[in-house]
């Protein structure tokens, strides 16, 4: 009898340290998503300047000019959404 609440006892303990031995396959990093979501937020503001630019040189044919302010309007962009994603993650 006494040896089965050892058993059982033994069994659990090894069960809740397996269990806490690896808790990153349980709960994936969050400052990688972070990273991502800043990375993203500046990378598609300066698309989307490029690619606005591009259509208005296409249709002013004015080849460099507009791409160039579009990509720096877009980049300022980017930069004030990083910012204000620092801002709400540092709230958090």
């Amino acid at each position: 009898m006494v040896d089965d609440k050892k058993i059982k006892s033994l069994n659990q303990r090894i069960q809740k340290a397996k269990e806490n031995s690896n808790p990153t396959l349980n709960n994936p990093p969050r400052s990688f998503g972070k990273v991502m979501k800043i990375v993203v937020e500046i990378v598609a503001a300066m698309a989307v300047g490029l690619v606005i630019g591009m259509l208005i040189d296409n249709y002013f044919e004015t080849r460099p000019i507009f791409i160039i302010i579009f990509f720096l309007l877009g980049s300022c962009a980017g930069i004030l959404n990083v910012f204000r994603v620092a801002k709400s993650l540092q709230k958090n």
